[in-house]
């Protein structure tokens, strides 16, 4: 009888873990190229069809990939050529005349970009900037780090908007029929809607979320009485939805919320307003200053005022919702006042000053010393002193 004696294996065995890991590693790369591709199927979009939706998504491949040092915090820029320092996400704007820079929270720089102007400002939303130039009517729409769309106004503008989805509108010098006109432009730069204003000039307006609804404010003179009017259009048609006066009031500042409530700021009051256009609160301040106004791309609003007779500021903070928060007061007249989210950033010549959203001090900062221009982004404050941009 012959036995058969099995040969012994010692130690482990290592072919099953060569295996696991080689299906492990065909995994990881087949997720890496999937990746690419999806990022790649991105950057096409945009650059093909100037889809704005995906162009978020380039600017953090970008942001990863692409973002030079420039040797970290402070930062020495040109001070003679900056006309704005504005937040853009979690990133800073830094806007010149003819060019616009971005840089990371970590003074990383994503990219500059350039565009024919001699007088620019901006307005910003979901990641995106619109940089406008008063004198010239150049419009440029921005992601942080490429052009998506270039028109020209063909007259001065005086202020612009952007939409959440990516159309604008600019406000421009009416013609002979008008004092002033607006005009909204879809994401690739085309006219959708168009209306002139013939008694008023437009100091400001706001889309909606979704970019479909526009609200107008605009005032005039009368009988060498100021006024002012709220127009609320559909931009599909130029008959408003809704219309309201306000006599002995010039209105400057309006915001449409993400729960489409409709707030206007003006020299003596503050209004919201429901969906229908109700009035649901606001504020008379006649004997107060109104020193600024913020709102956050939600509609979170903050209004700071100086107090007659005395060196302080009054804070209100209200709700998306219509629904006030917070009422403090601060200290000092204010320079800087910046609603986000929950938090209330306010400066005071060197005094910085955070405030959660019932208004309540979280953190105070003091700067080095009074800056040209400071912003709020991110949890920390960035002050423009001399030609140093410092963080806080």
């Amino acid at each position: 009888m012959k036995i058969k004696i099995k040969k012994l294996r010692f130690g482990n065995n290592k072919e099953p873990r060569k295996k696991n890991r080689a299906k492990k590693l065909r995994h990881i790369l087949v997720a890496a190229a999937g990746l690419v591709l999806v990022l790649s199927a991105a950057y096409i979009a945009a650059k093909t069809v100037g889809n704005v939706a995906v162009s978020n998504i380039t600017d953090a491949f970008r942001k990863t990939f692409m973002s030079s040092s420039n040797g970290g915090w402070p930062l020495t820029v040109d001070i003679l050529g900056i006309k704005e320092i504005k937040p853009v996400g979690g990133e800073i704007l830094i806007l010149s005349n003819d060019e616009a820079q971005l840089v990371t929270q970590h003074a990383r720089t994503m990219g500059r970009i350039q565009f024919n102007a001699s007088d620019s400002r901006t307005a910003v939303c979901n990641g995106r900037i619109l940089a406008y130039d008063t004198a010239k009517g150049n419009v440029v729409l921005l992601s942080k780090t490429e052009k998506l769309t270039e028109i020209s106004a063909g007259e001065k503008i005086y202020t612009a908007c952007l939409a959440p989805n990516g159309n604008f509108a600019v406000v421009t010098g009416g013609e002979s029929d008008a004092q002033s006109k607006i005009t909204v432009y879809s994401p690739s730069g085309n006219a959708v809607f168009e209306w002139k204003c013939a008694g008023e000039r437009i100091l400001d307006a706001c889309f909606s979320m979704n970019g479909k609804r526009i609200a107008v404010v605009a005032s005039g003179v009368n009988n060498a009485v100021v006024y002012s009017r709220l127009v609320v259009f559909d931009i599909d048609d130029t008959k408003p939805l809704s219309e309201i006066k306000y006599d002995d009031s010039m209105m400057l500042r309006v915001c449409v919320t993400k729960t489409g409530r409709t707030v206007v700021t003006g020299d003596n009051q503050f209004v919201i307003y429901n969906k229908k256009m109700q009035r649901v609160d606001g504020l008379e301040y006649s004997e107060n200053q109104l020193n600024s106004v913020s709102f956050d791309e939600k509609g979170n609003t903050v209004l700071a005022m100086r107090e007659f007779g005395g060196a302080q500021t009054r804070i209100f903070r209200y709700s998306a919702s219509g629904v006030k928060t917070a009422e403090t007061t601060i200290s000092g007249e204010a320079d800087y006042v910046r609603c986000d989210g929950t938090v209330t950033a306010v400066v005071c010549g060197k005094n910085a000053t955070k405030l959660n959203k019932n208004g309540q001090v979280t953190q105070t900062k003091t700067f080095d010393s009074v800056p040209e221009k400071v912003i709020y982004s991110s949890g920390s404050f960035f002050s423009l002193e001399e030609n140093i941009i410092k963080k806080y």
